[in-house]
């Protein structure tokens, strides 16, 4: 297995999925019972929550640009991390920031993200 490799067609679709306006297709890569700390908001469990911070995300940015970058990863037996930095921009604003992903391996041997934080370089 090669975990760098998982880890970044993993960004490449979530980006996809992102500039699409797609908060479903994003929820896709994360778990079920998804833990969420999102900036500025309550920590939330669970794919519905993630799909509303990300549609209310989407809908402050629409036509953005999301990109992920790879800093470092591990993995662990079932589990993994992954650190990384992110760019939003479009027309009118930009944001940068930083993440950490927790990943873990399905039943079927997927990679899902079951906690992640996420937080902007905006002082």
């Amino acid at each position: 297995m090669d975990m760098k490799k998982t880890l970044e067609d993993f960004d490449t679709a979530y980006n996809e999925a992102f500039n699409r306006g797609d908060a479903a297709g994003c929820a896709a890569f994360f778990s079920d019972d998804i833990i969420l700390m999102a900036p500025d908001e309550p920590m939330t469990r669970g794919k519905a929550a993630f799909e509303d911070i990300y549609r209310s995300r989407m809908a402050e940015s629409p036509g953005a640009t999301h990109s992920n970058e790879l800093v470092e990863y591990g993995v662990e037996g079932d589990l993994a991390y992954q650190v990384g930095t992110f760019a939003l921009s479009d027309t009118n604003s930009s944001e940068q920031g930083k993440f950490l992903n927790i990943l873990r391996r399905q039943a079927d041997g997927t990679w899902k993200v079951t906690v992640s934080i996420f937080n902007s370089d905006r002082p």
